[in-house]
């Protein structure tokens, strides 16, 4: 199976939301702006992240504010926070993006800012409405993926002021500007008895400047749909109904995991406090390549009280999640094609644990060489680490690098293997001949199009491109053959047999 960039990119940086195998309402913050690393890559490094969906998700948060400008709102009091957010924003922007955008004090509270992604250079005196083509917490919601709230704190309580929601989940902005904080959160269950909210409503008030926290929250959207607010629900409401009709594999691709990662900062000028809320989607298919997601989140959906569920809109294809998760299988031969592999769309993690890595990178594939990197820079970390990079097994001086290397691999080793699929499949068996355990192998195929063939009756073992199902030439005894849906481990190929046999 081949993985795109776009796949491979969405599984590393999604911010897997849960730590156990439960879950209930907890105010779950920590301090921001440190990478936290996850079974299927990183996330968290800077506290605004500028990603591939850049360009896509501010056309759309455009064509919602167009539709509906209520998605906007600054009470007048909330000013000098706005101004305030702004710069705290192209300060964080200049940070994640420094050779794309930069802010630029050109005299007393006047600046530059420039955003090359945008084509953006604009002069502006800070507090000063002329200077900028709009308001100003308009003109920088214009540049970020993140929705943004700020709260006013006033008479020991905290209220939601102004802000900008285009990609809300099931709530109203425009419904509760000007609500506290407490009010809002008034229909969550459970967070009141249990004290949740009262116990965030006091942290909040306690953040100091220049020391920003981070926390995630997470539900489920049918559909890669971002806007799932309030006033769009007779757009995607019926979408509930709609997925309990739907075959196993629409299934995957259509429900999706929404993770929320919210930054919480408290903005040095004005004393308000600025909610960065940035979404992200994966759907199961791609969620489920990540085995310790794909149980983790399994389990959390099955044990998840109802009235949890319910207020998360999840209850009507939770109990399914659940099981389309768990029958999913790992990234070993395939239930639904038995005898198939089925490669993983992401690489795997390195395992701290190892006595020691071989990694392994075959062919010339760019993507083959990138995941190799990957592996080394962390593997170099945790222990001894050697990268062997080949042309293809099917030399002999490359195959006896590879056994001469297995051959010298110490109790302990993880051998990690990256390229085409023919290679990897031939490089396994080759482990597997030396001794290496399921355990101590990973893999990555950045190209399924080839594979090892082994005839039945010349017993003939060759490279060949093609699927199970595909009648090919055997090279050994010129027969046409038909490649069987039959992998063996053990040879590292695909049985084949005369393509002809029942007409004989």
């Amino acid at each position: 199976m081949t993985v795109t960039a776009t796949e491979h990119a969405l599984v590393e940086s999604f911010p897997f939301p849960f730590v156990d195998d439960t879950y209930r309402y907890s105010t779950n913050v920590e301090p921001a702006a440190s990478a936290v690393e996850t079974a299927g890559g990183q996330w968290g490094e800077t506290v605004i992240v500028i990603d591939d969906e850049y360009h896509d998700e501010l056309r759309q948060r455009a064509e919602i504010l167009e539709a509906d400008p209520s998605r906007y709102a600054v009470l007048p009091h909330m000013q000098p926070a706005a101004w305030d957010a702004m710069l705290t924003i192209m300060r964080e922007l200049s940070l994640a993006q420094p050779e794309q955008m930069r802010l630029t004090a050109l005299g007393t509270d006047t600046w530059r800012w420039e955003n090359d992604l945008l084509d953006i250079a604009q002069d502006f005196s800070y507090g000063d409405s002329t200077s900028l083509p709009e308001e100003p917490l308009r003109y920088i919601t214009s540049q970020v993926q993140e929705d943004i709230a700020l709260l006013d704190q006033r008479s020991g309580s905290l209220f939601v002021d102004a802000g900008l929601i285009t990609f809300a989940a099931d709530w109203s902005f425009g419904f509760d500007v000007g609500m506290s904080f407490l009010e809002i959160h008034g229909p969550v269950p459970r967070v009141r008895t249990e004290g949740v909210i009262t116990r965030a409503h006091e942290f909040l008030k306690r953040l100091q400047p220049h020391e920003p926290y981070r926390r995630t929250n997470w539900t489920m959207t049918i559909g890669r749909r971002l806007d799932v607010s309030t006033e769009r629900y007779p757009e995607w409401g019926p979408d509930r109904e709609m997925i309990g009709n739907v075959d196993d594999e629409t299934f995957g691709r259509l429900v999706h995991l929404r993770v929320e990662v919210q930054h919480l900062i408290r903005l040095p000028d004005s004393g308000a406090i600025m909610f960065l809320i940035r979404t992200y989607l994966l759907p199961l298919e791609q969620l489920a390549t990540v085995e310790a997601w794909r149980h983790r989140t399994a389990e959390v959906l099955a044990e998840l009280p109802d009235d949890m569920a319910d207020y998360k809109g999840i209850i009507k294809y939770r109990n399914r999640s659940a099981d389309w998760l768990r029958a999913a299988a790992p990234t070993t031969p395939s239930s639904r094609h038995p005898g198939l592999p089925r490669w993983p769309t992401t690489p795997a993690e390195v395992d701290p644990s190892a006595a020691a890595f071989l990694i392994v990178a075959v062919g010339h594939d760019p993507l083959t060489a990138q995941v190799s990197r990957t592996w080394v820079a962390a593997a170099e970390i945790a222990a001894p680490t050697r990268l062997l990079v080949l042309d293809t097994v099917e030399q002999e001086t490359d195959r006896r690098a590879l056994v001469a290397a297995l051959g010298e691999a110490v109790t302990g080793t993880r051998i990690m293997i990256a390229g085409g699929q023919y290679d990897v499949l031939v490089a396994l068996a080759a482990a597997r001949a030396a001794g290496a355990i399921a355990d101590e192998l990973s893999s990555f195929v950045t190209d399924a199009s080839d594979l090892p063939l082994y005839c039945a009756h010349c017993r003939h073992t060759y490279r060949t491109t093609g699927v199970p199902g595909d009648v090919v030439e055997c090279r050994g005894c010129a027969r046409q053959v038909e490649i069987h849906s039959h992998h063996s481990a053990t040879r590292g190929a695909f049985l084949a047999s005369a393509a002809d046999a029942q007409e004989l």
